[in-house]
């Protein structure tokens, strides 16, 4: 039997064809223009950096840099604080950051903003390099100010209230200090890893740097004890136990005397071999072996 096609039909079937032709291709064009403005959007901002980069600049103030920064330094650069402030007339400005959060690379560097205050995006590796983390803190962290008063940071957003104290003690120089025993993430496997002190947190930066492992080369062996500054012994016997240590030392800010481990202990490596330790000597020899 022979189907009849009337020329409505064929005529219907030729618009929707042609209309679903029209949105396939301005969906396509949409993506292409939308990828190459983010590529041009990164090239103008390199290419502007190098400009600010090569042309004289005039210092100025911090608090005349374009209101637009405002929302950077309480949003990616919340953990950073202005160190110096220059403009390049005409460009933009070049601004020297410092951080206290000591899971960055390094404790300084260079952020770039246009005339309006938008953040350039910086594509330098060696400068982004600088702000590379390669470990995450695990909230909360706390920090013990120049007047003995604490500090706790719960989020990264509250890297701000370091600044704020700050702004309401502008004639204090002296840098906080983070209080010890906390616990890092390591964004390379998401290991959680609990460093007892300055010099452990030091260790894994230095393995970030070098591109070497960087766990821990080896933990205590739950459980361990602490003689304190008082004599006080806090005894830990499981991980959480250690935040009472943290917690010793924000009701004894004045005091700068670290906990003494008391031996023996025992201590497990990460090639799954473990030893006893049996005093101060062998617990540093211990660490001396994994430099």
């Amino acid at each position: 039997m022979r189907t009849s096609i009337s020329k409505e039909s064929i005529l219907k079937s030729s618009v929707l064809f042609l209309s679903i032709s029209a949105f396939i291709l301005s969906v396509l064009l949409f993506t292409s223009c939308s990828d190459s403005e983010g590529l041009e959007t990164v090239a103008d901002d390199a290419t502007l950096i190098s400009q600010i980069e090569s042309a004289t600049t005039e210092v100025v103030a911090v608090n005349n840099l374009p209101a637009a920064t405002t929302i950077v330094f309480n949003g990616d650069l919340a953990d950073s604080y202005v160190q110096s402030a220059e403009l390049a007339v005409g460009l933009g400005y070049k601004v020297a950051v410092a951080t206290d959060n000591l899971s960055r690379e390094e404790a300084t560097s260079d952020v770039y903003f246009s005339l309006a205050g938008k953040q350039l995006t910086d594509t330098n590796e060696k400068r982004r390099r600088r702000r590379f983390k390669c470990f995450e803190f695990v909230f909360p962290i706390d920090f013990i100010m120049a007047d003995n008063s604490s500090i706790t940071l719960n989020s990264k957003e509250d890297w701000t209230l370091i600044k704020d104290w700050y702004e309401a003690n502008p004639d204090v120089t002296e840098r906080p200090e983070l209080v010890f025993p906390l616990d890092v993430t390591l964004k390379e496997d998401g290991t959680v890893q609990t460093l007892i002190d300055l010099d452990e947190l030091k260790a894994i930066k230095d393995s970030c740097r070098k591109g070497k492992d960087k766990r821990k080369c080896f933990k205590l062996v739950l459980p361990v004890s602490f003689t304190m500054a008082d004599a006080s012994v806090i005894e830990v016997n499981e991980r959480k136990d250690f935040k009472l240590l943290r917690e010793w030392h924000k009701a004894n800010p004045d005091v700068t005397e670290k906990p003494v481990l008391n031996f023996p202990v025992d201590i497990f490596y990460r090639d799954q071999t473990t030893a006893t330790i049996n005093d101060a000597t062998e617990y540093a020899a211990a660490k001396d072996t994994c430099k």
